[in-house]
């Protein structure tokens, strides 16, 4: 097969969001554009950064007499995903920063804006499903990951100045569902057959 530009993906946000969060056993998706239920909450602007996928496999080498490799060892294996939340004012946002039962809502008023009261503790982030979706309009195509099981395990440095805005930005480690697998990656090429 030869090379051909129509197969180079860049990936572009979505309109109506790029990463959306779930309890898990929220109905899963089934291909690139699947609809999906109302469980499933945009956590809006994602950094410029995008989304960085890791896949650490760590593995060993065993050599025989004379240093020629024999076998490699997998010791480990290990997924997640990288990125940055940029709506700091955003409820659902700071609930996969905090956690859920650490963040409580007071409605608007006339008199008010919502007021988001969060409170800060060693309680370990809840285990929840993640969707990211991207896609190329210029190719119609689509890329979505989805993390069956994933819990926010690192959040950096958050930095409140003047010069620039509020930003969380998260790792999301992913774990085995029951089928053993941590990520379900769905790719639509937008390539429709007799074009």
């Amino acid at each position: 097969m030869t090379s051909q530009v129509k197969n180079i993906f860049a990936a572009a946000p979505l309109v109506l969001g790029s990463l959306r969060v779930a309890p898990l056993g929220t109905a899963a998706p089934t291909s690139s554009s699947s609809t999906l239920s109302a469980a499933w909450v945009d956590l809006g602007y994602i950094g410029d950064g995008g989304f960085t996928q890791k896949l650490d496999r760590r593995t060993t080498q065993k050599r025989a007499f004379g240093g020629k490799v024999v076998k490699v060892l997998q010791s480990e294996f290990t997924s997640s995903v990288q990125l940055k939340l940029l709506e700091s004012l955003n409820a659902d946002a700071l609930k996969a920063v905090y956690g859920a039962a650490n963040v409580n809502v007071t409605p608007a008023t006339s008199e008010a804006g919502a007021e988001i009261a969060i409170t800060v503790n060693a309680v370990k982030l809840p285990h929840v499903s993640w969707i990211i979706d991207t896609a190329d309009e210029e190719l119609g195509a689509a890329y979505r990951i989805y993390i069956p099981d994933g819990q926010v395990t690192t959040v950096g440095d958050i930095k409140i100045v003047h010069t620039d805005s509020i930003e969380y930005d998260l790792t999301i480690n992913a774990f085995d569902d029951a089928s053993g697998n941590q990520m379900y990656p769905f790719i639509n090429d937008g390539q429709k057959s007799g074009s």
